[in-house]
């Protein structure tokens, strides 16, 4: 009789994944160590050498992007690995689509799946039926698991339980799950809301909050601006829990009271006038970010005492949660702004610049239309013939609705792309707009450029005044596709 021990081994690699590990318990739970001695022992039996385990927690098997389960099939699509063995079909994914594009790419590379508790091999043709008939069942599991959640999450919030795996600042929870005041961070957020009442900055309330060993939820060891803006604007300190539309307002203590808490947002009113009235003299608003950290630059008025008036200018705070920027940029907006507009101006006029490539793919739009139409035309006959399915079975009626999915997304995309840049050529070109630009509202100008560009990198001045870094060494304009624009008007390299 044959055995298969004394055939020459073949190799394979094995995965592991926990959904959630945390209070995990009963039949349904299958623990790591488990899944492990079960692939184990059927490696044995089957004469297979598991030269590669992969171990993911806390990872849905509805997430088709698991980062270990990817470098799991490309080592089986490199020929690394003969395939993949699971303890069961569940812990491989729970998207019947997903399951069968996996294993048509396992197939695809004459690898193979096996599922041990299943007591199936992916590789035989009967295999391969039943694996889409558990993926099904699978599927309709998740959605059972999700339901379950649902409602359990809404009666953990009427029972006042704060569903957040953060605790925010200023409280601790107790074994039920609900929020209590804690001291003296406590006191140090209501002081928090006080100060924002009467227009403290975000920084000067990040620097406060530090000062007295307060720090965000997060475990980082600053607050940002927006980390600031995000506890000034949360409901949880005037005692309510929430998840989506359910909500209790006396699920724990306050920290503030509501007169408190609306106080603190109007506090966010009280410079505003004067920002806006800034930040409407700039052409870069959300387009402009530091080179040397990524965010966007803030807006801030600077004060020229030759004219005695406030002008803006572009600055980076260079404080924030993950740790402040070494090399913050800023600037006189009107300085990168004149020059930007500049450079793009030259741009849409050069020969065979952005404005003439629109220009271009606006013609492909009657094409791209086409393709959409033929695609949503195959996707409908497909899924609508009564017959396909048992003709050719489950696993390549799936992968054909896929690709055929797959097809009309990407069609859709193609045109939806092509129309907006079509959209931009025809907005440039009509009534003569390029001869017009000096006379636009500054509004329409932003307008256009947020069209066109994606965004403009500003670094660091080596100097200043007279020793001040040029603006334009300083400055990198990126259209949108994230291609560089040279000071020629041409765009040869991608950033």
């Amino acid at each position: 009789m044959y055995d298969p021990r004394m055939a020459k081994p073949t190799t394979a690699d094995a995965y592991i994944r926990v959904s959630r590990v945390a209070g995990r318990e009963g039949a349904s739970f299958i623990a790591p160590e488990v899944q492990r001695k079960k692939i184990t022992d059927w490696a044995a039996l089957h004469n297979v050498e598991i030269v590669q385990w992969w171990e993911e927690l806390d990872q849905s098997g509805a997430k088709r992007e698991r980062p270990k389960f990817q470098e799991a099939l490309a080592r089986c699509e490199r020929g690394e690995t003969g395939g993949i063995i699971v303890a069961k079909l569940d812990r491989f994914a729970r998207s019947a689509v997903d399951a069968l594009e996996s294993i048509k790419r396992l197939n695809e590379a004459g690898a193979r799946l096996v599922s041990v508790e299943d007591n199936f091999d992916g590789s035989t043709a009967m295999g391969r039926f039943a694996i889409g008939i558990l993926t099904l069942i699978a599927e309709l599991e998740l959605e059972r698991i999700r339901e379950s959640w649902s409602t359990a999450v809404k009666e953990a919030v009427k029972r006042g339980v704060h569903i957040s795996a953060r605790v925010p600042a200023g409280y601790r929870k107790d074994e039920s799950g609900r929020l209590i005041r804690e001291e003296p961070a406590a006191s140090a957020i209501a002081e928090v809301f006080r100060r924002r009442a009467v227009g403290a900055s975000w920084t000067e309330l990040a620097s406060f909050l530090e000062e007295k060993g307060v720090f965000p939820a997060s475990g980082n060891p600053h607050w940002s601006a927006n980390g600031i803006a995000n506890l000034i604007k949360n409901p949880v300190y005037v005692g309510q829990a929430r998840s989506g539309a359910i909500v209790n307002n006396d699920a724990h203590e306050p920290i503030v009271t509501q007169a408190e808490f609306d106080a603190a947002q109007g506090g966010k009113t009280l410079l505003k006038s004067a920002k806006n009235s800034l930040s409407a003299q700039t052409l870069l608003k959300g387009l402009i970010r530091c080179a040397g950290c990524g965010h966007t630059l803030k807006i801030a008025g600077s004060y020229d005492k030759k004219t005695a008036s406030r002008y803006p200018t572009y600055y980076c705070i260079g404080r924030y949660a993950k740790g402040h920027c070494t090399a913050r940029a800023t600037i006189r907006a009107s300085v990168v702004d004149r020059y930007v507009e500049e450079q793009v101006l030259s741009a849409l006029q050069a020969e065979g610049g952005p404005l003439a490539q629109a220009i271009e793919a606006s013609e492909k739009i009657e094409e791209a239309a086409r393709r959409v139409t033929a695609a949503e035309h195959e996707l409908d006959l497909f899924v609508t013939n009564p017959q396909l399915l048992t003709t050719i079975g489950q696993e390549k009626f799936m992968q054909g609705v896929d690709a055929r999915q797959r097809a009309l997304d990407a069609a859709r995309k193609d045109l939806a792309e092509l129309r907006s840049q079509s959209a931009l050529a025809s907005e440039l070109t009509s009534g003569d707009l390029l001869a017009a630009w000096p006379e636009l509202a500054l509004q329409e100008k932003r307008r256009l450029l947020h069209g066109l560009l994606d965004r403009v990198e500003l670094t660091r001045s080596a100097g200043r005044g007279a020793k001040a870094t040029p603006v334009a060494e300083r400055t990198q304009i990126v259209l949108l596709g994230d291609v560089l624009l040279r000071s020629d008007g041409h765009t040869p390299a991608s950033s």
